[in-house]
């Protein structure tokens, strides 16, 4: 059993975290439950020259926008997810939160292509998952002081999640989760 549920949360990971992938890294949590948890990284993007630009000619589609493609984890990195504001959704959008969902089928590559896609969004290959009670672990851990506990979170937020790149996301959900954290001790 779960204590709390960080579907639709945003995660900065532990600025000395052991996995160099994931050090000062930020996830989307996407899914939580009894079975585990599925999270996308969302700052980090690919260094090796791949772009979303590479993405749309691989489909065969125009890209009318120029922006990263993200490390979105270790599993299935040929997979292509759309985080997106939910001013353009499909049948296949899942809603993370009322204003943030993701899509990972063409059509909102398609619409994108087309100028007809959602305002804002940011594209990710890739995914993390955690096994039943890890990502758990990974929060709340035995000691907050510890290495071991490796996440700080907030809700997810459309404006520091398409408002901000890189680096000063995982500041500003540093400082968020420290200001959310003194505000329930008063």
């Amino acid at each position: 059993m779960i204590e709390q549920n960080y579907r639709g949360y945003l995660l900065a990971a532990h600025p000395k975290r052991p996995d160099p992938h994931l050090r000062k890294g930020v996830m989307l949590v996407l899914d939580h439950d009894s079975s585990g948890a599925i999270g996308l990284q969302i700052n980090k993007p690919f260094s090796n020259n791949v772009s979303f630009n590479t993405v749309m000619n691989t489909v065969g589609l125009p890209n009318p926008i120029d922006q990263p493609l993200y490390n979105g984890g270790p599993e299935a990195t040929n997979r292509i997810h759309v985080i997106h504001s939910l001013d353009w959704y499909s049948s296949s959008t899942t809603k993370i939160t009322d204003q943030i969902g993701v899509s990972n089928d063409i059509s909102v590559l398609a619409a994108i292509s087309e100028g007809q896609g959602p305002e804002y969004f940011r594209v990710v290959a890739g995914f993390a998952r955690w096994l039943p009670g890890h990502l758990d672990g990974e929060i709340i851990g035995e000691d907050p002081w510890n290495i071991n506990h490796t996440w700080t979170f907030i809700p997810a937020d459309i404006d520091i999640l398409f408002g901000l790149d890189d680096i000063d996301q995982w500041h500003k959900i540093i400082a968020e989760s420290g200001r959310m954290q003194v505000s329930t001790w008063f």
